[in-house]
């Protein structure tokens, strides 16, 4: 049953099946992916495709064993093209789209600094410097889409 039908059912709301199912321990806990993902993102931008590896990411490295093997094999390349692109992931909310994010922007891809380090995502004045396009290209490759 949904959490609809249950509260229909007894005469509740949706949120008080919600807590109840909660407190008893019912309820599946969402993954916190805060680790890759710090920014608070747009619901437009939460399917780019940067955004999706990053999540993936966070499964693989909270060690999730239900990730499938093509979206493993996805992680990595796309990985190994950050690493050989000498990039990290940056976010700005008002980021037009881009070759990271070319349907909807927010996520882009910045040249690697020193004091990036051997992270994968810059957080701090992550909107201070936009990147060029031909910075991103190299990760825009065909098939790679979002």
């Amino acid at each position: 049953m949904t959490y609809e039908e249950i509260a229909e059912k007894y005469g509740v709301t949706k949120g008080a099946v919600y807590w109840q199912l909660s407190a008893a321990g019912q309820v599946k806990q969402r993954p916190d992916h805060k680790r890759f993902i710090p920014w608070k993102v747009k619901t437009e931008h939460a399917h780019a495709r940067p955004a999706m590896m990053l999540r993936l990411l966070s499964r693989k490295e909270s060690g999730d064993e239900t990730i499938p093997d093509v979206k493993l094999r996805m992680l990595a390349k796309w990985l190994r093209e950050v690493r050989e692109a000498d990039v990290v992931v940056c976010y700005d909310r008002t980021m037009p789209p881009n070759p990271a994010s070319p349907s909807t922007g927010g996520f882009y891809y910045s040249k690697r600094r020193p004091e990036d380090g051997d992270g994968l995502i810059r957080v701090d004045g992550e909107s201070e410097q936009k990147p060029a396009v031909q910075e991103s290209k190299v990760l825009d490759t065909p098939g790679s889409g979002q």
